[in-house]
């Protein structure tokens, strides 16, 4: 008896990225080449830039009984580069598998910090979302780049779900789909003795011994996993020499993240700026301009 190839995948991205979308055209391509398929998201809170898990099984001739989350998958694929530093996405992943990461580096630059014994696949889906769909939302960007990186399913099984999803939109996002499948990088996997271990994000709380006498005791809780500067695809970057210090970007700024320093001028706190371009949009001499967010 045959037994039928079972093939896991663990989306990590951020709420409003669509990964959960990603997950649904996944399966319902996998459906359309006859084969049992199932996507389903993991939530903490729901809201816009919240770290989202979304899961997919997929098998090739039998129907799919369990229902748990992915905690060992045959692919994973990061929607955020963001979550890099704060979550271990390579959890669980198993040998010969394959991780899929939107990044603006090379991946010469990354591979030795998260190769392991599986398939590296790199491609920088924000800069193609941008470019095509204008947003940088890069879910059917990272599809091309699933796709090219495993044989999970086909690229032309994925054009009619697109079509029905986006509607007037589903050709910029077909071409979005096609150009990271064109564009990946992929590298076999890395010698154990070759690999740097990577750090993640740690922060440190003062316990309630070191407070001030009067001073209200909270707990941290997952506070490090949204803090809202990693939520952010593009930042401000201000001129100084256009600005005139009327400080109508801190007054429109929805996070209360624009101050003045100590020249007058107005910077962005950077921990805290989501990237949404009000600033740059309600700056009157044109002092402020969105960039794409460059890794570190």
């Amino acid at each position: 008896m045959q037994v039928s190839k079972l093939t896991e995948i663990r989306w990590h991205g951020r709420g409003g990225q669509g990964a959960v979308t990603s997950a649904e055209l996944i399966a319902l391509a996998a459906i359309e080449e006859g084969k049992f398929a199932q996507a389903f998201p993991s939530f903490g809170p729901e809201r816009r830039g919240a770290p989202v898990l979304v899961f997919n099984r997929i098998s090739e001739s039998e129907h799919i009984r369990v229902r748990s989350a992915v905690t060992q998958p045959d692919i994973v694929v990061v929607l955020d580069p963001g979550l890099l530093g704060i979550i271990d996405v390579t959890s669980g992943l198993k040998d010969g598998g394959t991780l899929i990461v939107n990044s603006s580096k090379k991946l010469a630059d990354i591979k030795l910090e998260l190769g392991g014994p599986w398939r590296l696949a790199v491609v920088n889906a924000t800069a193609i979302a941008l470019e095509l769909l204008k947003v940088p939302i890069v879910n059917t960007t990272m599809l091309g780049a699933l796709v090219k990186s495993t044989d999970t399913i086909k690229l032309d099984s994925l054009l009619e779900p697109i079509k029905e999803r986006f509607g007037k939109l589903a050709q910029r996002n077909i071409e979005a789909c096609k150009r990271a499948y064109e564009e990946v990088s992929i590298a076999e996997l890395i010698p154990a003795s070759e690999r740097i271990e990577r750090a993640y994000v740690k922060e440190s709380w003062p316990s309630w011994r070191e407070l001030a006498p009067g001073s209200v005791v909270t707990e941290p809780g997952n506070a490090r996993s949204y803090r809202t500067g990693d939520w952010r695809a593009q930042c401000p970057v201000f001129n100084h020499d256009r600005c005139i210090k009327c400080g109508i970007c801190s007054l429109f700024c929805p996070e209360d993240c624009v101050n003045q320093n100590e020249d007058g001028y107005f910077e962005a706190d950077l921990y805290h700026c989501k990237g949404c371009g009000i600033c740059a949009r309600e700056c009157w001499t044109q002092a402020i301009t969105m960039v794409e967010e460059i890794e570190e």
